[in-house]
Parts: C-alpha cells; structure tokens; sequence
C-alpha cells in the first residue's frame, strides 16, 4: 500500500510537470480542452506557471520519497506540495483540472490525519 500511494504522489507531481513544461504549439494548444500557458490573472505569461508547477512537482516528489521511506515529516511535505498545486490549478483555472483539486483534497485529508495521530 506504502508503494501504491507513493506512486500516486509521484504520478500526480508529474501531471504538473508535464502539463506545464511541454512546449506546446499553438495548433496543439488550440485542441487541449484547457490552456496552460494562459492565466485568468496573469495572462499569457508562461514563466511563472512552469516554474510553480516545476517547483509542485518536486514537492510531490520529496513527498513520496518521503511517505516511501516512512519519514515522520511527509505529512508537511504533502500539505506544501499540495498548497502549491492548489495555487497552480487555481491561477491558471479550468474545468479540467477539477480532478487535479479532488486528489488534492484527499492528499489533504490523509496528511492532516496523519498530523493528528
């Protein structure tokens, strides 16, 4: 199970990553259903999105080597990943990334609770 999880830490750090960091056309752009070089607030500034969602995936990452190995201080490290994937998704806001605030929000949930036991 400590495996299972962990991989869905990295899997969702990568998400980001991935999503923010390919170079993307403006052909191709025009067929993703969501546009991550463009912001409801910063507009079409691209260098901030990549670094935070580069910046989101390495917290994902230190989180699952940290959930991995059974450090006592994952649960901070998935509550700072999850704080920066939360700004990411909501500076650059679509639909889409509604399933991106669900896992969010049970990463949350299981890291709040490991804090209080």
């Amino acid at each position: 199970m400590r495996v299972l999880v962990s991989l869905l830490l990295v899997g969702h750090g990568i998400v980001h990553g991935e999503m923010w960091a390919l170079p993307y056309s403006a052909e191709a752009r025009a067929d993703l259903p969501m546009d991550p070089s463009h912001s409801w607030l910063l507009g079409d500034l691209r260098a901030p999105g990549l670094i935070l969602a580069l910046a989101t995936t390495a917290s994902f990452l230190v989180a699952a080597g940290a959930y991995l190995a059974d450090a006592g201080w994952w649960p901070v490290a998935a509550i700072t990943a999850t704080a920066l994937s939360l700004l990411l998704l909501g500076l650059f806001f679509s639909p889409w990334w509604l399933v991106g605030f669900a896992i969010d929000a049970a990463i949350l949930v299981a890291a709040r609770r490991a804090l209080t036991t």
